[in-house]
């Protein structure tokens, strides 16, 4: 959910909240009040009853309400002094309509000017609750309707206006890259806390760019000074492995230093390519053909295979056209094959099985179950592969993190390796 959808929510679950218990308050007190006015207006007509019936002649009792809006009961003195002015809602039935309606009902007594003691009850005019109910109910359906559409209204046209600098903030961020080495100015803000935000990603950004190029710079001029030395040395010592006047001890030896900085200049290679591929410095991403990439990918071990006698079962079920870069896609289906075939066994399977979305590699071994957790470590090594880096699955990690890919292992009797891309 949006930040701008999410604060709306709670501000109108908030609104609609306050507004449904203003409405119950204001039933209660609409009706209180119209109790209280019916109560006044009952209190005068006693007033007006009472006067007009001081004389006992003109009193006469009756037990309904039939024409007038009172009746006169004739009580005993005791009783008359215990009756004190209540008033109470009750239901009168009306002949004329054949139903019962709801009255305000007051009970009082007087004494006539000749000292007899009377109970008068009268009554007010038809209270139709449900009536004044359903026109409450029409008017906060029609304020919740007119609530919801404001509400949508300022959603539109007030928050968005108000949170465009924070959604221009969000697509200069996703369109940034590192390898450009300008940046455009962010729009200014009239909002203090927009215009703070912008002035603290700029300041983070132009520091990154800096970093950046001077991690570039490093590993362009490592790879440079290390390798051209390395090469040399490999060089010149091959040379000298060629004089006839060494032992057999020294050429061993010098054997052993070849392989030494041969090693060495592999490792090199290998940790400037992860540093590169973590600083994303392979930016150029374009649809590659994983099908074609195995199939080149497998030529090439052809002689290898040949010579440790694994048979290799590439089955497509599906082309996977994946959007990356084709120099890392090739890496990474090298270093996957070339650790199923390194750690196989001689006369052993290697099944690889490509699908519209993802691909498998499964390999004999004579090497028990390997945990996930270290797999994918830097120098993590076998036992039998001296000659190893143990940067191969680093490397594949690395690469498939920054394709926004996915790689899994599972072992039962062969070791399997599971790459898809991410949903």
């Amino acid at each position: 959910m949006k930040l701008i959808n999410h604060t709306l929510l709670i501000l109108s679950v908030i609104l609609f909240t306050t507004v449904g218990l203003w409405a119950f308050i204001f039933n209660s007190q609409l009706q209180k009040q119209v109790k209280n006015t019916l109560d006044e207006g009952l209190e005068n007509y006693k007033i007006v009853i009472i006067d007009k019936l001081k004389d006992d002649s003109l009193i006469v009792e009756q037990n309904f309400f039939l024409d007038n809006n009172y009746l006169v009961k004739k009580i005993s003195e005791g009783y008359a002094l215990q009756v004190r002015d209540s008033y109470k809602d009750t239901l009168i039935y009306s002949e004329l309509k054949n139903t019962g309606y709801q009255v305000r009902l007051l009970t009082t007594a007087f004494i006539s000017t000749k000292g007899g003691y009377y109970e008068l009850k009268i009554i007010s005019h038809e209270i139709d609750k449900g009536n004044l109910v359903q026109k409450i109910v029409l008017s906060l359906v029609l304020l919740f309707l007119f609530l919801t559409v404001s509400t949508l209204l300022v959603n539109n046209f007030v928050l968005k206006k108000t949170w465009k600098p924070f959604y221009e903030v969000l697509k200069y961020l996703d369109d940034f890259r590192l390898d450009q080495s300008a940046y455009r100015e962010l729009s200014e803000s009239k909002i203090k806390e927009f215009t703070l935000l912008n002035a603290s990603i700029q300041n983070l950004i132009k520091t990154n760019i800096d970093i950046f190029k001077s991690q570039k710079q490093f590993i362009e001029n490592a790879s440079h000074e290390l390798q051209t030395p390395l090469a040399i040395g490999i060089n010149k010592l091959e040379l000298f492995a060629d004089e006839e006047s060494l032992s057999p001890e020294q050429t061993q030896k010098i054997g052993d230093l070849i392989g030494a900085f041969r090693r060495l200049s592999s490792l090199n290679k290998s940790l400037l390519l992860l540093s590169k591929i973590e600083n994303k410095q392979f930016i150029q991403v374009e649809q590659i053909s994983l099908d074609l990439v195995f199939q080149k990918v497998i030529q090439e071990f052809s002689d290898y295979t040949d010579f440790k006698d694994i048979q290799i079962d590439y089955h497509v079920e599906g082309q996977w056209f994946v959007q990356m870069n084709k120099n890392l896609a090739q890496i990474m289906v090298m270093n996957l094959v070339k650790n199923a075939i390194v750690h196989n066994i001689a006369g052993g399977d290697l099944s690889i099985c490509l699908n519209p979305s993802s691909f498998t590699i499964e390999n004999t071994s004579f090497e028990p179950q390997i945990s996930e957790e270290n797999l994918f470590k830097r120098f993590n090594k076998s036992r039998i592969s001296n000659n190893s880096t143990g940067l191969g699955l680093a490397i594949v990690k690395a690469i498939v993190d920054v394709s926004d890919l996915n790689i899994s292992y599972t072992y039962s009797e062969t070791h399997k390796f599971e790459v898809k891309a991410n949903k």
